[in-house]
Order: structure tokens, then C-alpha cells, then sequence
């Protein structure tokens, strides 16, 4: 009798649950997992400013675009020659006015003005001096010549 006493006794000290270094391992193992997933959340987070600010960037830039092309061919803001800025928000847009001939037939030329627009801001979340910029060249023909 004393001898299933013993066995059953010796058997409840055989589960006795995780020992402290296992613990200690699977801890470390799952702290090196949540930092990987904070990690790659960091990145991801970053990624989606950058995608936003040339979203809004290139927006501004077609609006201004449009804009421009819907102006007069000899309105102020469309000298030849000349360099323009405007402000929207954190963005700076500039664009300049170039003269040149653009050849749509083999016979006719017609008078158009290439216009450089270029939309740039400073990055939010970066250190030091690092701006970001969207470009954009069209021409505009002068509605007088256009057959």
C-alpha cells in the first residue's frame, strides 16, 4: 500500500507545469514577434504619408494645370518668360512660361507656350531638409491658329 502511495505521489511531481527557462523563451519569442509587427506597422504607417502628400500633391497639380489652360493665351499669369509661385497649405507651386513653336501639321505651326509647373513640400515626418516634388510640362496652344 505504501508503495502506490509513493508511485502516485512521485507521479503528481512529474507535472509540475513549465519551468522557468521555458517561460523565459517563449516570452522572448513572442516579444521578438510583436516587435517585427510593430516594425513593419512603423513602415507602413510612413508609406501612407508619403502616398498621401504626392496624392494631394499631384491633385494641386492638375488643378492648377486646368486652371492655367483655361486662361486667356495672352493673360498675365502666362508671360513668356516669366516664373510664378503660389502657396496651398504646406505645398509651393511654381511654374514657368516658355515660348515655343509646336508643329501639328506638316504645314501649319501654331504659337504655344510650354508651361513647367512643379508642386514641392517638405516631408512631416523626416529629419533634416528633405522635400518631395511633383512635376508637371504641358503645352498650351494659342487658340488663334488652330484651324
Amino acid at each position: 500500500m505504501f508503495k502506490e502511495q509513493f508511485n502516485h505521489l512521485k507521479q503528481k511531481n512529474n507535472n509540475q507545469g513549465f519551468t522557468l527557462i521555458e517561460i523565459l523563451i517563449a516570452t522572448s519569442i513572442f516579444a521578438i514577434g510583436f516587435l517585427a509587427v510593430a516594425a513593419m506597422q512603423i513602415s507602413a504607417s510612413k508609406s501612407t504619408r508619403r502616398a498621401v502628400e504626392v496624392t494631394e500633391a499631384t491633385a494641386i497639380a492638375s488643378d492648377q494645370m486646368e486652371r492655367l489652360m483655361s486662361l486667356p493665351f495672352d493673360d498675365g499669369e502666362l508671360v513668356t518668360g516669366a516664373t510664378y509661385s503660389d502657396t496651398q497649405g504646406k505645398y509651393n507651386l511654381q511654374w514657368e512660361v516658355v515660348f515655343s513653336d509646336v508643329i501639328i501639321t506638316g504645314t501649319t505651326t501654331v504659337d504655344a507656350k510650354t508651361i513647367n509647373l512643379n508642386v514641392s513640400w517638405d516631408r512631416v515626418l523626416s529629419s533634416g531638409s528633405s522635400q518631395r516634388s511633383v512635376n508637371i510640362d504641358f503645352i498650351k496652344p494659342n487658340p488663334i491658329y488652330i484651324e
